[in-house]
């Protein structure tokens, strides 16, 4: 490639294209001497101006050598050959175009960075302002622009709200557009920016008037933008969703928060009511069916109180109990000697019924309220002879004669002196399977065999008819029914054998 087509080369008239040309023709006579001192001398000089441009062309080249330098812009590095070290005329020889506001910063001999100014739409006090920045942030730019920015004014880029040291370019924008964010245009359009003035309005807050300022554009976000905390159950007139203005009047009630504990756990109450029966109806709470409030209902509410929920509930018991009849014994003097009568009677039952009061689970009261026998119990009633004992064996009667007489130790036992509980089943019955009775008597039945009929003075008739571990040879035992008190002392005594 020749010299003076590089990028950077020498521009034309420097003396390089002189030194080319084909000398001029001139007059001068072409013989003699003269004639070739006059040659000889030009072309000394056309040699020696040569020479000087070649000296001064390799001096340039020595104090601006071609260079490669790297251009970032718009996200991208366009390299060009240069030997200028001029910035904007490096961006003008890539062909990079500059609108106004962007600047051309060199980082170094080899790197050059454009710096795009960001375009935005400003909307302030009425008016609309576009303009094209470096600004790094809403601050600096509002700056440029000679727009003031009180305490409570607001700041929207894009409806968004932000704080006056964001900066111009929206995050997302900074994101697509690498590592020169913020050094190159913002985008497919210009950034939104809205400055909004602060209006008064009051604030009547449990009672308390405040006069504040904000530039939100709801009772909502006024509030909170002046630090007026909502909790649940606060109340707000007008309501949260509606338009800021200037002059306007909020009212804010907070409600109070209350501890309610239910029988299944605690749970947290927000209310405006005065007392603890309207705060209870007022809440969501799943009551029980019956219950009693600690305090009372007509208690007023406090700021964090306990109320406690008693679930009240009843319950019907109903109790049974068996009572056993009892076996009585009843002189009966129209009973012939010997002779007994019986009036069977029954095992009754007892209802009892309870009423069991409970709060919250656990029995506070029981109240017996009705009891009743179905049935009525009924004694057994055994009715015993209070005749006169027969007469002795010289005196029986006609055509019955003692087979023998036989000296014994007599006692007398009854059914409870066997040693036996009257609950069970042999509870007075004989080895021979009859009642204890009058008239039966226990016998060593090698000595006298059961079934034996006896007479026993001062006794009266029996038979033979039981056992005893305690009776063994001339013994006997006198029986007598319960409950009988037997006039009998234990002794030696002459008795008679009637047979079988």
């Amino acid at each position: 490639m020749p010299f003076p087509q590089r990028v950077g080369g020498l521009p034309e008239g420097t003396g390089s294209e002189e030194a080319r040309r084909p000398p001029a023709k001139t007059s001068v006579p072409t013989g003699g001497a003269r004639y070739r001192r006059l040659v000889a001398g030009r072309r000394f000089r056309l040699q020696a101006a040569g020479l000087a441009v070649l000296a001064i062309v390799l001096l340039l080249s020595l104090a601006f050598p071609l260079r490669d330098v790297r251009i970032a812009v718009d996200g991208g590095v366009t390299t060009v050959n240069s030997r200028t070290t001029n910035g904007e005329a490096l961006v003008a020889q890539a062909g990079i175009e500059l609108e106004p506001g962007d600047s051309v910063e060199a980082s170094g001999d080899d790197e050059v960075t454009v710096r795009r100014a960001t375009e935005a739409v400003l909307e302030v006090d009425g008016q609309v302002l576009s303009l094209r920045t470096q600004a790094g942030t809403i601050e600096e730019l509002l700056g440029e622009a000679d727009v003031p920015l009180a305490p409570e004014d607001s700041v929207l880029r894009n409806e968004s709200f932000v704080a006056p040291s964001a900066s111009v370019a929206p995050p997302s924008a900074l994101a697509s557009l690498g590592p020169n964010a913020g050094d190159s245009a913002t985008g497919d359009g210009p950034v939104a920016l809205e400055v909004r003035r602060a209006v008064p309005f009051s604030v009547v807050e449990n009672g308390q008037p405040l006069q504040l300022r904000s530039s939100r554009e709801t009772i909502a976000t006024a509030l909170r933008d002046v630090g007026v905390r909502l909790g649940p159950g606060d109340q707000v007139q007008p309501s949260l969703d509606t338009e800021l203005t200037a002059g306007l009047q909020v009212h804010v009630e907070h409600a109070m928060q209350v501890v309610v504990t239910l029988p299944e756990g605690k749970t947290i109450v927000y209310t405006l009511a005065s007392t603890v029966g309207e705060a209870i109806a007022e809440s969501e709470i799943d009551l029980p069916a019956e219950y009693r409030l600690e305090p009372g209902e007509d208690a007023a509410i406090a700021p964090g109180m306990a109320i406690h929920v008693v679930a009240i509930s009843e319950e019907d018991v109903l109790e049974t109990e068996r009572i056993a009849s009892e076996t009585v014994y009843e002189a009966d003097a129209t009973l012939p000697w010997g002779e007994r009568r019986v009036v069977q009677g029954q095992d009754g039952v007892h209802y009892r019924q309870y009423r069991t009061v409970y709060e919250n689970g656990e029995a506070i009261s029981r109240e017996l309220v009705d009891d009743w026998f179905d049935p009525e119990p009924a004694n057994t009633v055994i009715y015993y002879s209070t005749a006169d004992a027969p007469p002795p064996p010289g005196e029986l009667p006609d055509g019955v004669n003692p087979t023998g007489v036989l000296r014994v130790y007599a006692t007398w036992y009854n059914a409870a002196s066997a040693g036996r509980s009257p609950s069970d089943p042999s509870y007075g019955i004989t080895a021979t399977g009859v009642p204890v009775d009058r008239g039966i008597v226990a016998v060593d039945p090698s000595v006298i065999p059961l079934g034996t009929r006896l007479y026993v003075p001062g006794y009266g008739y029996a038979v033979a008819a039981d056992t005893g571990g305690g009776i063994r040879g001339a013994m006997i035992d006198l029986g007598y029914p319960d409950g009988v008190v037997p006039g009998w002392i234990s002794q030696w005594v002459d008795i008679y054998i009637l047979g079988p």
